[in-house]
Formats: structure tokens, sequence, C-alpha cells
């Protein structure tokens, strides 16, 4: 009787242990993302970053941090370290239209003359989620590509006017 005791004790404790970091890392990782956010929204870009790479160091696997500081990266001047971030975006789930949505966002934003891989991840996205697709392509941004005949094609497959 006394062993289970001590055997419930210690899996309370190991099962609290592991609750109470889980929690922590949460609240370190919500923070440094505000921060990152509140950061971003003013257009400062240095500290923005420092958020974010805060939070990828926390989370590695948060597609929306790595996204973010691989554009906070683009306009602070780092372009091919903000590329590397975008491809570790892909890497991490290339079969989830969400991670292409991201990284059509992160061209569209940092990189609009980068033309191939912008259509490369709006092609990608069409395979996974045509209805995405056809949300993003019906954007009035995608005006500057309209005489791409990659936009033309794209819009002909999904039915876009």
């Amino acid at each position: 009787m006394g062993n289970i005791v001590v055997l419930v004790a210690a899996a309370s404790l190991v099962l609290g242990i592991q609750l109470g970091t889980r929690y922590w890392r949460t609240r370190r990782i919500k923070r440094w993302f505000q921060l990152g956010m509140d950061a971003y929204k003013e257009k400062r870009y240095e500290e923005s970053l420092a958020g974010f790479r805060k939070c990828v160091r926390l989370a590695p696997e948060w597609l929306y941090a790595r996204t973010l500081m691989g554009i906070s990266l683009a306009h602070t001047g780092h372009a091919e370290e903000a590329l590397k971030e975008i491809e570790m975006v892909e890497a991490l789930q290339p079969r989830e239209a969400e991670t292409w949505t991201l990284i059509i966002t992160f061209f569209l934003v940092c990189m609009p003359e980068n033309e191939s891989r912008l259509f490369e991840a709006l092609e990608r996205l069409t395979t996974l989620d045509a209805a995405a697709a056809r949300t993003f392509i019906s954007q009035p941004v995608f005006a500057r590509y309209s005489a791409s005949p990659r936009l033309r094609a794209l819009k002909q497959q999904l039915a876009v006017p």
C-alpha cells in the first residue's frame, strides 16, 4: 500500500511540474508575441524582430511567429535571412494550405517583385485549397500582376473573373 502512495505522489509531482512548465512557457510565448506585434504595428521592425525571435526560440514550430519574423527581417534589410525563415515555414508543414497562405502573404508584403516564388506558392495553395486561392486572387493587390500569364492561368483554372 505504501508503494502505491509513493507512486501516486511521484506521478502527481511529475505531472504538476510538466503542467507548470507548459503554463509558464505559454505565458512567455504570449508575452513575446504581443511585444513583437505591438512593435510591428508601429513599424518598429527591429523591436518586433526581437520579440518574434524569442517566440521562435520557445516555439520553433509556430508558423505565424516564423512568418512574422521573416517579414520583420525583410523590413530590416535582411532579405536572405528572411527567405531562410520562409523556407523553414514551408519545410515545417508543406502539405497545409495555411502554410502557403502565410508564404503568399510574405511575398506580397515583402517581396512583391519575386513573382516566381509568389506564383509557386499560389499554385501550391490552389492544389491544396482552391477556395483559399480564389480568395487570394480576388484581392486588389493582385491587380499589379494582371499581365502575368501565370495569374491568368490560375484565374481560369479557379474560375475567377
